[in-house]
């Protein structure tokens, strides 16, 4: 079975580290990143098969990583995760988690993504 890496981004790190941990249990490298330009660098550092980015994250929010992610490969799946009830995330057409979630929750929707 082939071993997909999950970018993680997300300001709060004990809640990215938390989402690692749910990851990397169900069987995903992980790779974490704590703002949006962190998130940028790690894809350009790390052969990601799917981002999964906080909304509001410092320096640049995840719906505009998730815009300049899609310019650099339009096929690479991303899951917006937010706790607000933001109109220009649904907006996005990219699925959102609405936290809080429960972890199962997460891992299902990397899944699907990653098929």
């Amino acid at each position: 079975m082939e071993t997909h890496c999950v970018l993680v981004a997300d300001d709060s790190r004990p809640f990215a580290e938390m989402l690692r941990a749910s990851l990397e249990d169900a069987g995903f490298q992980v790779v974490t990143a704590y703002s949006g330009p962190a998130a940028l660098a790690a894809m350009e550092n790390n052969d990601v098969d799917i981002a999964v980015l906080d909304v509001l994250m410092p320096g640049i929010s995840g719906d505009a990583v998730a815009h300049r992610l899609h310019q650099l490969d339009p096929d690479l799946p991303v899951l917006l995760m937010t706790g607000a009830d933001n109109p220009f995330v649904a907006a996005s057409g990219a699925p959102v988690l609405r936290k809080p979630f429960p972890h199962e929750e997460l891992v299902a929707a990397v899944r699907r993504l990653v098929k």
